[in-house]
């Protein structure tokens, strides 16, 4: 059991991985609305609606956050 908890410790998120990670989400984010304004426009239907993309993106955050150190965390909330 403890080596469990030493693989999963190791394979926490870091402050420049968290970086990189924080950035992906919120350009997948700006693209994926900018996308759904454009269909708007266009009056077209997309096949996965905004509210579904954001909560998707809502619990992949949720997930991420579990999975990055706590200082790497604490440094996101403040910087991001």
């Amino acid at each position: 059991m403890q080596v469990g908890l030493i693989i999963r410790n190791s394979m926490k998120f870091n402050i420049q991985d968290r970086i990189v990670l924080d950035e992906m989400v919120d350009t997948f984010t700006r693209e994926m609305e900018k996308t759904h304004e454009e269909y708007d426009l266009l009056d077209k239907k997309p096949i996965i609606t905004l509210q579904y993309w954001k909560q998707m993106i809502k619990e992949v955050q949720r997930k991420i956050d579990d999975f990055t150190t706590k200082k790497a965390l604490s440094h996101s909330k403040k910087y991001r």
